[in-house]
């Protein structure tokens, strides 16, 4: 009798067992499903509720998005390009097709491994692979960080990366800004087939690079040349921080001083506010700099010693202070560079996809160390279109211009350059340089 009880029991043990092993399983399935719900799908729902140039200290994936994007397709036994540049509203609508998948490549990206420059370009030329271009310098930490809110332990600056096809893989390429080699990582995640869908329906325009044609040799080989935009946009500018001390208490309350307990004085031309033994200061020019108390935690301290913390903690505050002031335009991350003890980190202006070149250096210049914004400069600019448009030369009479200067190698892009006068017209410009 004992013996069959103890069998009984053996049994509905047994079976509790089974079930909570069947438990755990569909549980850990319907984690991993959703974990493998595909990132670009969750993307297209949230990008359109995302509006232009609007920011409540806030949207990451406004941060990210590139000024020029490329994809190369196959329609039937033929291969083409589409390409966009100089347009914002339509490099945000094919970028929203393709986020995603970046997105996914990136989070799972294998180890990288030094490629040469014929692999970089088969990579910008094969079918089918998509390319982005930032404009800025991009630590890929903070890259992974504003699209997927994942850390990474990938360490290159990043101005351009591509998504291609390697050996039936899905694989990421890009150039290391601080070293100047190239790179691939494998992806764990992407497949071509997501790849390929990604792409499906889309035209090609006859989008190209300079190393593809003899005709710009002598530019930047990654230069890319797209038809139309000759006609850029003339924009109104203006400093939007007029007002005396109301201008700069309006601007210390978005950067969250407390107003109430902060001391407002004139210095010469200069207003200024203190918080304890924080200063902001605002000259007439519409230019805010920030200095925190050498001896104290300052205004602005940062939780850890995170680069992605840091960037992102900065890449806010401008949002608050400039968004609500500069009208027309959008911010971009420039650079991000290693000094003592932290980092500066310089954000720039754009408008519409073109960016603008300050006679004074950045947007917004941001010194993060010891734990803390220890100091920043903002450039508070409004940019309102006047409804007129201007026209530039075209980009192969631009690249003899700028070749019979001397500039051979560089790359050729439009910029705004703003002097501090009442409007901005875009011009050629050769990279780094401030000449038409």
């Amino acid at each position: 009798m004992d013996r069959r009880k103890f069998d009984r029991r053996a049994v509905e043990l047994a079976k509790d067992v089974l079930i909570l092993f069947l438990t755990c399983s569909a549980v850990w399935l319907l984690i991993q499903t959703r974990m493998l719900e595909p990132l670009h799908n969750i993307l297209r729902e949230d990008m359109p509720q995302t509006q232009m140039g609007q920011t409540e200290g806030g949207s990451r994936i406004e941060a990210v998005r590139p000024l020029r994007i490329a994809v190369n397709l196959t329609a039937g036994m033929e291969t083409g390009r589409y390409g966009v540049q100089y347009d914002q509203g339509a490099a945000d609508a094919l970028f929203q097709q393709v986020a995603g998948l970046l997105a996914e490549g990136l989070s799972s990206a294998g180890q990288p491994e030094r490629v040469n420059r014929y692999q970089w370009e088969e990579a910008l030329t094969s079918c089918p692979g998509v390319y982005f271009d930032f404009q800025g310098d991009i630590p890929l930490q903070v890259l992974v960080g504003w699209l997927s809110g994942e850390e990474s332990a990938l360490d290159a600056h990043v101005r351009r990366l591509v998504l291609s096809l390697w050996q039936n893989q899905v694989a990421f390429y890009y150039q290391d800004q601080r070293d100047g080699y190239y790179y691939r990582c494998l992806t764990e995640v992407v497949t071509p087939q997501q790849l390929e869908s990604a792409l499906t329906g889309m035209g090609t325009n006859g989008a190209r690079f300079a190393f593809e044609t003899d005709l710009y040799q002598d530019l930047d080989p990654d230069t890319l040349l797209t038809e139309g935009g000759l006609d850029p946009v003339i924009y109104q500018a203006a400093n939007p921080a007029v007002g005396g001390q109301s201008a700069l208490a309006a601007l210390a309350e978005d950067l969250d001083f407390s107003v109430g307990s902060s001391v407002f004085y004139s210095a010469g031309t200069e207003q200024v506010v203190r918080n304890g033994n924080d200063t902001l200061r605002l000259t007439e020019r519409g230019i805010a700099t920030y200095l925190a108390d050498r001896g104290g935690v300052g205004h602005f301290p940062l939780s850890g010693a995170d680069l992605f913390e840091a960037v992102e903690t900065c890449r806010r505050l401008a949002a608050d202070a400039m968004t609500p002031r500069m009208g027309e335009a959008r911010l971009y991350l420039m650079s991000v560079q290693e000094v003592d003890g932290g980092w500066q980190i310089d954000f720039g202006y754009c408008l519409n996809g073109v960016p603008v070149q300050l006679d004074e250096g950045s947007a917004a210049q941001f010194l993060v160390q010891n734990g803390r914004i220890d100091r920043f400069t903002l450039r508070l600019r409004s940019y309102t279109a006047s409804g007129e448009r201007g026209s530039v030369m075209p980009p192969l009479q631009a690249t003899a211009a700028l070749t019979a200067k001397g500039m051979e190698g560089d790359e050729l892009m439009l910029a705004y350059l703003d002097g501090g006068g009442d409007s901005v017209s875009a011009t050629w410009v050769a990279a780094g340089s401030r000449e038409d």
